[in-house]
């Protein structure tokens, strides 16, 4: 990470590996903007109670 505000992508990447049976994530600082989207997509996909 060359840049002072993905800590918490990398994170949340880490945790995604680690999740799925994996050591460590294969995601690239190039990845980082598809990682986001991605997240961003599960977000929009989990059902809020009303």
């Amino acid at each position: 990470q060359t840049n002072s505000y993905d800590c918490g992508v990398w994170i949340l990447a880490q945790m995604a590996a680690v999740l799925r049976g994996y050591d460590i994530t294969g995601v690239k600082e190039h990845d980082i903007t598809s990682f986001r989207h991605f997240l961003q997509v599960l977000i929009h996909c989990v059902e809020v109670p009303t």
